[in-house]
């Protein structure tokens, strides 16, 4: 018999064949659609007649293919284990965390840049012998804002200070008081931003 099958493989010596049918063996024949003989001698005559006989490999790897599912206590089916993520380290943690606030800071560096560049009048356009007209007074930003928060509910205040987590409001009632940025949706802690970036460049009352 083929060695694919080996979990049918006739011991040495004779005495076994007239035992009981082993339980691989009924499992087997039952797969195969075949009559199941009470002893084990029976039973591995017909196996091999199978395995060993026209289309035997075909019969053989079916089985293979199918007797976990068909018969788990008989065959269980060996666990795989599946490749633990490695964890991410303190300092990756850390650097990740800079990286993130150095890039906060460039923007807004670049942003206020932009902005004084693109308020400057360039010495080239003025004519010869006439005096540049003065620069335009910088975009006073109205301090009066719609904020939101994360659950959707909106307020109108004025900021009147910045904190690295937090902002100081005052409602239009004139009561103050302070609001943690988490607090508030993605839209607003932008506009929140582009308020403290304005407050820096002395565009707000």
């Amino acid at each position: 018999m083929s060695k694919q099958i080996n979990d049918h493989e006739d011991p040495p010596g004779e005495s076994w064949r007239d035992e009981p049918i082993q339980p691989k063996q009924k499992a087997v024949l039952e797969f195969l659609k075949m009559p199941v003989p009470p002893t084990r001698g029976g039973a591995s005559n017909l196996i091999k007649a199978v395995f060993e006989g026209p289309g035997g490999y075909a019969h053989q790897n079916l089985w293979n293919a199918s007797k976990h599912e068909l018969h788990p206590d008989l065959y269980p089916e060996p666990a795989k284990k599946l490749p633990q993520p490695k964890p991410t380290s303190l300092f990756t943690k850390i650097m990740v965390v800079l990286a993130g606030v150095a890039v906060v800071f460039y923007a807004m560096d670049q942003y206020v840049a932009y902005s004084n560049k693109k308020g400057a009048v360039p010495e080239a356009s003025a004519s010869p012998g006439t005096v540049p007209p003065p620069p335009a007074p910088p975009k006073v930003v109205n301090e009066m804002v719609s904020l939101e928060s994360t659950d959707g509910r909106t307020i109108k205040a004025r900021i009147t200070a910045f904190t690295k987590e937090s902002i100081v409001i005052r409602r239009e009632d004139g009561e103050s008081f302070d609001l943690p940025l988490e607090k508030l949706s993605e839209g607003s802690r932008k506009l929140v931003e582009e308020q403290r970036v304005a407050r820096r460049a002395g565009r707000t009352k």
